[in-house]
């Protein structure tokens, strides 16, 4: 009997042992089926947004292209000032350098007429010598000489700042019509009329120069120092040279003095031009600097 109590306590024991294990390996798998679901359902939520939006109102839509409108047309005036400011820079650049140009050129034409002023009478003396040879004893005089060998009155400006703006098309920049005008009347003057001049006395100074180097000897020429500098003011200090005619013929004597007077006749014609090619670059600095304020 008693070993009956015994085996039946133990089978209880056993029992409640196996009830609570079952108990507690159905309450984990429902602890994780119910995690399961609530993960599931997680997932059903972030998969599954409400895509029903509230249309947006008119008002809205004008907004948004009012600020793109806006945004775009800044930049398009921003880019346009910016290139604006630019340009006027370089317009002042360019009229600064063409200003510098024309009292180069100006200077230059004034030291033509003072050299001028000085080879006339020196021409006309020549001619006299040529003329009347033998009062001279057939020699021609260095004291007239020395000026018409030295002084070179052709002048051809270079016309840089012009021909820069021209051929990288920045003659657009300036924007008074007048200044653009007389610039360009400025080229054309010294490209037309000043170079036909100075082509004029090229040819009577190479004449001259022909006539000298047939008829006359230079051995007092070779000896002369022609190195000084010449001073169109001060005729006193001139080295001469006396150079002997050698070819008395009258028919040849009667070219060589003719060639001084063409010379004469060159460069007469030619002051007047350099006079008012100078007046014309004067003019043109008056009008760069009163419409740029450089003064």
């Amino acid at each position: 009997m008693p070993d009956n109590t015994d085996e039946e306590l133990s089978d209880n024991q056993k029992n409640t042992q196996s009830k609570k294990t079952s108990e507690k390996i159905i309450s984990a798998k429902d602890k994780e089926a119910i995690s399961q679901n609530q993960e599931n359902e997680n997932m059903e939520i972030h998969h599954h947004p409400d895509l029903h939006h509230k249309p947006k109102k008119w008002k809205e839509y004008f907004l948004e292209f009012l600020m793109i409108f806006l945004a775009v047309t800044l930049g398009f005036f921003a880019e346009d000032l910016r290139e604006h400011v630019n340009d006027n820079a370089k317009e002042k650049e360019f009229m600064t350098a063409l200003i510098d140009d024309l009292k180069s050129d100006t200077s230059r034409y004034q030291q033509v007429i003072n050299e001028i002023k000085v080879l006339i009478p020196a021409l006309d003396s020549s001619y006299i010598n040529i003329k009347e040879g033998s009062r001279f004893n057939y020699t021609l005089l260095g004291k007239w000489q020395f000026s018409i060998n030295q002084m070179n009155v052709e002048y051809r400006p270079g016309l840089a700042t012009i021909q820069q703006m021209k051929s990288s098309g920045n003659l657009r920049l300036i924007k008074n019509k007048e200044v653009e005008k007389q610039i360009l009347d400025y080229e054309a003057f010294a490209k037309g009329k000043l170079e036909r001049g100075n082509d004029y006395i090229h040819a009577a100074v190479v004449k001259v120069y022909a006539m000298e180097d047939a008829l006359c000897d230079y051995t007092n020429f070779r000896k002369a120092d022609l190195g000084q500098t010449v001073n169109s003011n001060d005729t006193t200090n001139y080295p001469e040279y006396n150079m002997p005619i050698l070819d008395k013929d009258i028919l040849k004597q009667n070219e060589f003095a003719n060639s001084f007077i063409s010379y004469k006749a060159s460069i007469t014609n030619y002051r007047a031009t350099a006079n008012e090619a100078k007046e014309n670059a004067s003019y043109l600095i008056k009008l760069i600097n009163k419409e740029y304020h450089f003064e």
